[in-house]
């Protein structure tokens, strides 16, 4: 894959995310690796994780997605189980 064909495609797929009111407002960053595309950032939800994969899985050239957004709830909660664990 050319570098204007990995550049298109993670141009398209922020502008899918961005274009999603599910998704739009939470920064999630895209990667292109010849045509796999990694999600990363923080996200309030797994609704929000979720969508964001959906979205960029029904762009046209992608050939897979590799969703590492972190659900901002769950790291909460684990901060939380550590500190009650530790005391």
């Amino acid at each position: 894959m050319t570098e204007n064909t990995t550049t298109d495609l993670k141009r398209r797929a922020q502008k899918a995310i961005l274009n999603d009111t599910r998704t739009r407002e939470y920064g999630i960053e895209v990667l292109d690796d010849n045509g796999i595309v990694t999600l990363k950032g923080l996200v309030p939800s797994h609704h929000v994780k979720t969508a964001a994969e959906s979205i960029v899985n029904k762009v046209f050239g992608i050939a897979g997605v590799i969703n590492e957004l972190h659900v901002e709830v769950e790291e909460l909660d684990n901060s939380l189980k550590e500190k009650v664990s530790s005391e």
